[in-house]
């Protein structure tokens, strides 16, 4: 082969492993000496760098020809070249040249550099097609409900930092901050251990998905020593094979460590991993196979996680539509155990019993998923059980048939009283121990706090105190710092808005910062950030009030 026909940057395969390239066409002597497959080498732009949708629409030019290439190729043939290797960098990198150097290099998605359904290789005919990390070709031809797809993001994290607003954050492949940088060694151990592929992900995904695996996974289940853990078992492997899904997992880690350590250092990490999430679900969406992929479902699910994480506002109702057009598309096929599904609703009442909106999934629904596992939870992943659930359903669907009245009807009361006794004499969960128990008693009685509110049941003083410390008892009795105390938002939530004792608020204070430190979800700081106002009497004491956010956000206490 003549030295004429030489690359003018290194192969994307000796670029991932950090290795010096020989640039040879079609495919690089390095890898084939090491027995490796070439991904061959990127496209370049001339003219204007692509932005967005591709702003510049210059012509791609092959990086074999132009005689700028020539003269490094004669250059090359004179010797080894003193330059240093290019930098290890994930294979979303972009193809900007580099004006400088390598250190020039400015990492960008590949969507921005070039169409998602366009694949990268040399002008050589011969060239073996690039091996791309699960970029999916878009079927135009096969689309469902326009409706699904919603709009594309603005790319936050390129206007952020592109402005100044937010500083880059630290590379998560090179932490510096000592915590991480002592940590990082255990969960580069811990990858064999979790069958942790660190081929198959981009390199900046591989500190962020460790991170997710060792202290987000174990959070999102109720007891997070639980030796089944659907989102380590079903959705994480799913997550390596669909980089939607694998994003948002990422995004919400990236959010989870912000949270947690009460920090902005990965805020510009969260909108970047959250943005292209969010784009890549929107090329899901367009292919009617690749929209029925259970990997589908599971991003909405964890997109919802992240807005949890985030503070809990969100306009939660584009979620749970797109959700249950999905799930019609889906027809008959569940997730494992019906869990996603399970998860999607439960999110939904819980969201709508706090605001005047209808639930998007009807009764039919609810029943139809709970049928599927026995009429219970598939998982131990939900804090009350199947029945409490079903009346919190039974309640909200109630007073949304009220039209939100002002006044219920004494029928509707009626009603209520029954749902009021089907919860005290429902038996108590006593066979799975004590934390369970704990658990579930402090949702009885929360539910009771928030049917009285709710409807405004007449009731007295007494009546309320024992409600609201029964909750106070059994949220007392969970050992804090676990997962069963960081489950306890939403009764700890509807007790703090009955009880005016100073010693109660202190306590509910405490508990509040230490389940935010233990579980890294934000929304248990804007649900103390309520009940403070509450407490100072400078919010509305109508309950569908006080959640209220700016715009159509709703908040999400669970």
């Amino acid at each position: 082969m003549s030295t004429s026909q030489l690359s003018g940057r290194a192969c994307k395969t000796c670029r991932r492993r950090g290795r010096r390239c020989d640039r040879r066409l079609p495919a690089c002597g390095t890898c084939e000496s090491n027995a490796l497959t070439c991904e061959g080498y990127l496209l370049r732009w001339s003219g204007l760098a692509s932005r967005g949708r591709l702003a510049g629409k210059t012509v791609p030019v092959s990086s074999g020809s132009g005689e700028k290439r020539q003269k490094r190729s004669r250059h090359a043939q004179r010797g080894p070249s003193s330059q240093a290797p290019p930098p290890v960098c994930s294979i979303d990198s972009s193809a900007a040249e580099p004006t400088a150097g390598p250190t020039a290099e400015r990492r960008r998605d590949n969507h921005d550099s070039q169409p998602s359904n366009e694949v990268t290789r040399n002008d050589d005919s011969t060239a073996p097609r690039p091996v791309e990390f699960s970029l999916w070709d878009i079927d135009a031809d096969s689309q469902i409900d326009p409706l699904l797809c919603t709009t594309p993001p603005e790319e936050p994290d390129h206007a952020l930092l592109d402005s100044g607003i937010l500083d880059p954050a630290p590379d998560f492949n090179m932490p510096c901050d000592a915590p991480i940088e002592s940590e990082l060694s255990s969960y580069s151990k811990l990858s064999l251990f979790f069958g942790l592929d660190l081929l198959r992900i981009p390199v900046e995904l591989n500190f962020i998905l460790e991170y997710h695996l060792c202290e987000v996974v174990p959070k999102l289940c109720v007891d997070n020593y639980a030796p089944e853990n659907p989102y380590r078992d079903y959705i994480f492997p799913l997550a390596t094979e669909v980089p939607s899904l694998l994003y948002a997992c990422a995004a919400l880690a990236a959010c989870h460590f912000n949270t947690r350590l009460g920090t902005t250092q990965f805020l510009p990490e969260f909108l970047r991993f959250k943005g292209k999430a969010m784009k890549r679900l929107q090329e899901d969406l367009y292919s009617e196979s690749r929209a029925k992929h259970p990997a589908t479902i599971a991003t909405i699910l964890m997109l919802c996680l992240c807005d949890i994480c985030q503070g809990g506002f969100s306009n939660f109702e584009s979620h749970f539509w797109g959700a249950k057009k999905l799930i019609e598309l889906r027809d008959s096929e569940r997730t494992l155990g019906c869990f996603v599904e399970q998860y999607l609703v439960w999110l939904d009442i819980m969201a709508a019993a706090s605001h005047s909106r209808q639930p998007v999934f009807s009764s039919q629904d609810v029943e139809g998923f709970l049928n599927g596992s026995g009429r219970n939870w598939s998982f131990d992943v939900f804090p009350c059980t199947s029945e409490q659930f079903q009346l919190v359903c039974e309640a909200v669907r109630l007073y949304k048939g009220e039209c939100i009245a002002e006044s219920p009807s004494p029928e509707t009361l009626h009603q209520v009283e029954e749902i009021k006794q089907r919860l005290l004499q429902s038996p108590a969960q006593s066979d799975r121990g004590k934390h369970w128990f704990h658990l579930t008693e402090a949702y009885r009685y929360a539910i009771l706090l928030y049917v009285i509110r709710l409807f405004q049941c007449e009731t007295d003083e007494y009546e309320i105190d024992w409600l609201a410390s029964s909750v106070f008892y059994h949220a007392r009795s969970t050992p804090p710092a676990s997962g069963w105390s960081d489950q306890l938002l939403w009764p700890l939530f509807h007790a703090g808005l009955e009880t005016r004792d100073s010693e109660r608020h202190e306590w509910l204070r405490e508990r509040a910062r230490c389940m935010q430190t233990s579980g890294g979800f934000g929304n248990v700081q804007s649900a103390l950030n309520i009940l403070e106002g509450v407490w100072a009497s400078e919010r509305s004491t109508k309950y569908l009030d006080l959640m209220l956010g700016s715009g159509n956000v709703n908040l999400l206490l669970i």
